[in-house]
């Protein structure tokens, strides 16, 4: 097929080839967000679960600590992102997070429990048919506290 194709136009349509790929390559990767982006991080987010204790405090950035390495029993030590409740939870503290559960529990050395959102849910990913119903049922009771409601964000 390019047999009969001189040099210079071999290449020449490789590097159009290229271009091409490149562009949409290029595109794919800094094409705007249709919104939907966080759903499948949050959905996620709830349904991980772990159980260890807090080895060491990470900062990912210089001196912003907000994830935390945990040991766990038979499996890889862990990073984990706490956000802003990482200052609240000491090392040597357990954390466990629960599957299908938007929070975690930290459990310090003297067995005593404190409650904390893992994860925010906005309310289009709440109104989204991914998101489960049990999960939306669970938003309007115990797990009410975790939904953004949109008018929020204009306040």
């Amino acid at each position: 097929m390019f047999e009969n194709l001189s040099d210079q136009k071999k290449i020449n349509l490789f590097l159009i080839f290229s271009a091409v790929f490149l562009i949409v390559f290029i595109y794919q990767i800094t094409k705007p967000d249709d919104g939907s982006g966080g759903d499948k991080f949050t959905i996620a987010d709830i349904k991980a679960s772990f159980d260890g204790t807090i080895i060491k405090k990470v900062d990912l950035k210089k001196n912003v600590f907000s994830f935390v390495k945990i040991l766990r029993k038979n499996k890889f030590d862990t990073l984990v992102n706490l956000g802003e409740y990482v200052d609240s939870i000491n090392i040597g503290d357990r954390i466990i997070k629960q599957k299908n559960s938007p929070f975690f529990y930290a459990v310090d050395k003297e067995k005593n429990s404190r409650k904390y959102i893992f994860t925010l849910i906005p309310e289009r990913i709440f109104n989204n048919d991914k998101f489960l119903q049990a999960w939306k049922d669970s938003c309007k009771g115990n797990w009410k506290d975790v939904v953004i409601h949109e008018k929020n964000f204009n306040n």
